[in-house]
This record gives structure tokens, sequence and C-alpha cells, in this order.
């Protein structure tokens, strides 16, 4: 696997590409405003914000390369006299590389989102980050805060894109055509916001189409199928009173996002933070963890001992499975109490299990589980 390193003025971010035998894969960087030449690149540290807005140069290329990357992440951490703590708190940098007539083009452009320009123009964070909270000023600031988590509407989370990228397809224009834009999130549904892939350009806020306003968080990396689901994403659902996941589908070309099925919560006062899930054919693994939203936080804006979240180990760690075509449930498995990230390498497929797993391999029709990660601990749920 080769190692892409591409220039950010300042940090560094690293692709993974395809192996070519017998080739290798550097950049150098061009910094076009007065810079290193084609000095090679090192490691720097992810803290590093880059030194401006806004930057486009030639990059040096020996291999084979796909048309084009688009990595997206935290890439200024500093605003003002102000140093985020929180590697989840940069405000998001979308780095452009593409390859033409022999050439590798490299650029990158900070996401103008309401928390970056606000930011910018007061000289210091104004919406609520990962670890960052900013006090209400009066008591109609709370009050106000109150009300936008209740409802859904959230005016002081942050709407800082800065976990994910992929491509969307969107209607532009009275005449119904369609163009694909670069579509940024990360967990608030706010955060949804439509990028020109070809200047790097924020073109506005991506508008749902749909009755599920009220949900203010979503996964940050929503997953893109090649059937008839389009986009999935899950739903943490914070205002209902027993609280649970929903597991939505959105279509190709589409805005409106369609309820599969809900998971209720097993463990805990509020749903554990929800990051990231993983698909297969015909499920849909939500974990719930006991690193759970706090309420107390939301409402007050004030920061929990966990940033945004309590930690509730007794609650439980589950793992729900949920059919794709009926949005049922269908099992869930309970373990000891862990955070969960990302998922990896989720399939369906037969594979000789202790007596538990062969219970839950039954239930799922051959479902992949990891082949060592069986512990005492763990429970099949019925449903």
């Amino acid at each position: 696997m080769a190692v892409l390193l591409i220039p950010m003025l300042g940090s560094t971010s690293t692709l993974l590409i395809p192996p070519v035998p017998g080739r290798k894969v550097s950049i150098g960087s061009n910094d076009g405003a007065g810079g290193g030449g084609n000095e090679r690149l090192h490691w720097h540290s992810a803290w590093t914000s880059v030194r401006q807005e806004r930057w486009q140069g030639d990059l040096v290329v020996e291999g084979n390369l796909p048309a084009w990357l688009f990595p997206n992440g935290p890439g200024l951490w500093d605003v003002g006299d102000h140093a985020f703590d929180h590697l989840f708190d940069g405000y998001a940098t979308l780095v452009r590389v593409s390859f033409r007539h022999g050439r590798a083009t490299g650029a990158h452009r900070q996401i103008e989102s309401d928390a970056y320009t606000s930011a910018r123009a007061n000289g210091r964070p104004v919406l609520r980050e990962f670890s960052q909270c900013p006090p209400n000023s009066s008591l109609l600031d709370r009050v106000r805060n109150v009300v936008g988590t209740l409802t859904g509407a959230a005016l002081t989370v942050t709407d800082n894109p800065n976990s994910a990228v992929l491509p969307l397809p969107v209607v532009v224009g009275d005449d119904g055509r369609r163009q694909v834009l670069c579509l940024t999130l990360t967990e608030t549904t706010k955060s949804s916001i439509l990028i020109d892939p070809d200047t790097l350009d924020t073109v506005g806020k991506f508008r749902y189409a749909d009755k599920l306003g009220g949900m203010m968080i979503q996964s940050a990396h929503p997953i893109t199928t090649t059937g008839g689901d389009g986009l999935l994403t899950v739903l943490p659902d914070l205002a209902r009173q027993r609280p649970g996941y929903l597991v939505v589908r959105m279509a190709s070309g589409s805005n409106e996002r369609k309820v599969i099925g809900r998971v209720d919560c097993r463990g805990g006062p509020m749903p554990g933070w929800m990051h990231s899930f993983a698909v297969t054919d015909k499920y849909v693994v939500v974990p719930e963890m006991p690193l759970r939203y706090s309420a107390t936080s939301l409402i007050r804006s004030e920061l929990a001992p966990y940033y945004a979240f309590d930690w509730l180990p007794a609650s439980g760690s589950y793992m729900h499975v949920m059919c794709r075509s009926t949005g049922n449930t269908v099992a869930t498995v309970r373990r000891g109490a862990a955070v969960h990230g990302h998922p990896l390498h989720q399939c369906v497929r037969r594979r000789r299990r202790c007596r538990g797993h062969r219970r839950l391999l039954r239930a799922l029709r051959r479902p992949h589980h990891h082949p060592h990660a069986s512990p005492p601990q763990t429970q099949i749920l019925q449903h």
C-alpha cells in the first residue's frame, strides 16, 4: 500500500492508495506563495494549523494514481488568541488532488461553515465544538439553547463539517439538471454542507426535505450503497421519552430521508455516542455505547465530564442488528463496557463459533463476527 502525503501548508494528511507493482509514489511540495520548492515533505504534528486560507500548487508524482482524491478533516486549530484542545475541534479543511496529463495538482480550502466564519469574525469560537462550550451570555441565550436542544434546532451547536466527504448528486436549476457536489459533514445534522468539487467553493447548506428536523445528531460517517438504499445513516433520537436510534435511507438525487426502522436503547437514560456504524448487504449494525449523550450538558450548554457525554459503564455496550428490508431489529449482542469508533471488515459468512455465537448466527442468517471476539460476558438478547 503506497502512502500519499498531501501538503496542507503546515500539516499533512495521509492517504492510502492501491500499490503499483515495482513503482513508488512520492510527492514534493511547490508552494506558489513562496516556500519550499520541491523539498521533501516531513511529518508534522496533527495539531499544526494551515498557514493560509487557500492554496494551490503542482505536485510531483511517480506511478499511477486515480483520477482524483478528496480528503477532508480538521485543518485549523487556532483562531485569534484561542487554540483548541481536542482534535475534533479543528475547522474543516477540504483537500483536492487531481491528476491530469501526467501531472498532479493539489489544492485546499477552508469550508465556510457558520462556525468557521463566525470565529474568524469574532476572533474566537462562537458555536459549541466537540470540547469547546462558549458560555451563555444572558438568560435569554440559555432559554434559546434549551428550546433549540428540545426541538432539534440547536442554534449554538457547531456546523463544522470536519469528519467526512462523499459525492452527492443534487438538482440544480429549474430544468431539473443534476450535478454531483461534495457533501461534507460531522455529527450534527446542520453540518451537512455542499462543496463545489471543481473550485472547492462552499455552495451552502444541504437542506433535508423531510419531517426529521428534530434529529440534531447524525452519524459522522454515512454510507453510500450500490443498491436501492442510496445513502444510509443513523440518527440518535435524543428527544423522545425512550432513547433510541433511527436508521434512515436517502435515495440518490433526493434530499428526503426515509426511516427504515428504529432501535430502542437497552441501557442508559440517553443514546450512546454515534460516530459510525456497519452495513452489510442485508443488515445494519448499530452500536450503543456507555459513553452517552449528556442531557444536562446539551440543555445547559455546559461541558460534561466527557465533553458532551457521560461515561456510564453500568449501562452496558450493545450491538443492535437491523434488517435493511424490514426495519426489524433481529438480534442484539450485549458486551462489557467499551467505546466503538469505526467498524472494520463487516460481511456475512460461515465460521465456527461458540454456542452463544451460533445462536446469533442462526438469528442473523450467517452474519460476520470477529473470530476472536467472544468474551464470557457476551449475551444474545432475544427480540
